[in-house]
């Protein structure tokens, strides 16, 4: 890829799957998977980007969840 000077194609795509299942698409997910395995990635770094993706992802799952349950506890504080 020639439009990034510092990272390598591995990299660019481990990070392409985490953002896939980060951003919940299919397509870019089997597409950068493919490419990812084109690119030299093996199974192992494949499965540490998915679970970052999922980490990502379920983050402001996490907040919201949170959040909703500090309103529930201070209305009945109330």
């Amino acid at each position: 890829m020639e439009k990034f000077k510092y990272l390598d194609s591995i990299t660019i795509e481990l990070a392409a799957i985490a953002a896939s299942i980060a951003g919940g698409c299919r397509p870019c997910l089997d597409y950068h998977f493919k490419k990812a395995l084109e690119s030299g990635c093996t199974p192992d770094q494949i499965k540490e980007a998915v679970e970052l993706g999922k980490m990502i992802r379920q983050r402001p799952i996490t907040d919201i969840y949170e959040h909703a349950d500090k309103l529930i506890k201070n209305e009945n504080e109330s």
